[in-house]
């Protein structure tokens, strides 16, 4: 495909925030080879605000999946008014089509990668439309955000001198959680091995279990964030961080897009799609025949994640923070 012209792209993206984090190395790759396009996105109302301060964005619509037919045709209307010359579509749906754009990514992949995670295969995107990828990170984080959130960690006792750990307990998926009683275990050695400074974090609908954790560790190098944070700064906040311990979630693709050494703990998902990539992230699951199954209930007793033990996690922490 031979794109010439393009002085405008709207960037279709998906709903979750964990998803869209894992399309941003694509929105790179669109700035990278056309600099000065006016790029806008559609994006569902949980990731929005992704993109609020993101230089290269100009403008955002907000797609709901829930929303009537009514609302839906008067939406692809007024993407229709703004005649983009190219519509790349991480949900492989007829909505570039549907709003006229001048060029399309393909509905049918071209190109086999023969990998299974979904950040390649994102990116085989720009391979379609035979462009190149763009280098650096796909999440956008302004100073102002990263001001206020060392502020903040300083008000908590944490300077830059001291070494921050990121917890998420919490996962979306209830057979994607681990114990928490196995995570108040981690954190109670890492107190006692380690003048460490450790943040819980997470979204609103999340601060219960954090919260259970606070409750049992009392102990002022625990910092809780959970729930009190918009999603600026808690990207801010995981830029901060040395390691990451986490499940599969948004915050694990957060890490590994700003580079942050991750521990990942896997169950019914599949960390050949969705685990950290970098030399140092380290992936603990167990090998067993039931798993990854990608089911959203359990047929037997859920040992994917209940036989994950603290000792292989505080062996693993040890590794990334002392080298051994």
């Amino acid at each position: 495909m031979k794109l010439t012209g393009i002085r405008k792209i709207i960037f279709i993206t998906l709903s979750n925030i964990g998803d869209v984090v894992l399309t941003l190395p694509v929105l790179t790759g669109l700035r990278h080879n056309f600099p000065d396009a006016m790029i806008d996105v559609v994006a569902g109302p949980r990731p929005r605000d992704i993109f609020k301060k993101d230089p290269r964005i100009r403008k955002i619509f907000v797609y709901n999946k829930q929303a009537g037919l009514k609302e839906k045709i008067d939406f692809i209307r007024e993407l229709h008014r703004e005649k983009y010359d190219l519509a790349v579509d991480m949900r492989t749906s007829l909505m570039p089509f549907l709003i006229g754009a001048r060029k399309r990514s393909p509905l049918v992949k071209r190109h086999k990668t023969g990998e299974k995670h979904k950040g390649v295969v994102h990116l085989n995107k720009l391979k379609e439309l035979g462009l190149a990828r763009g280098a650096g990170p796909g999440i956008y984080i302004d100073d102002d955000d990263r001001g206020k959130m060392e502020e903040l960690l300083e008000r908590h006792g944490c300077g830059k001198e001291n070494t921050l750990i990121g917890i998420s307990p919490s996962t979306r998926g209830i057979l994607k959680q681990w114990d928490t009683g196995c995570f108040i275990e981690v954190i109670q050695d890492l107190l006692r091995k380690g003048d460490y400074r450790i943040v819980l974090i997470g979204d609103d609908s999340q601060v219960d279990i954090s919260r259970k954790i606070r409750g049992s560790v009392k102990h002022d190098s625990v910092i809780d964030l959970t729930g009190a944070i918009n999603l600026s700064g808690l990207f801010a906040l995981i830029g901060r961080m040395q390691v990451l311990l986490t499940g599969d979630s948004a915050a694990l693709h957060a890490a590994s897009d700003l580079g942050i050494k991750t521990i990942a703990l896997f169950g019914p998902t599949d960390p050949l799609e969705y685990g950290p990539r970098g030399k140092d992230d380290i992936v603990i699951r167990k090998e067993l025949r039931c798993s990854p199954c990608k089911k959203a209930a359990c047929a037997f007793n859920h040992e994917c994640m209940g036989e994950i033990r603290p000792a292989e996690v505080i062996a693993a922490l040890n590794r990334l923070l002392n080298g051994y």
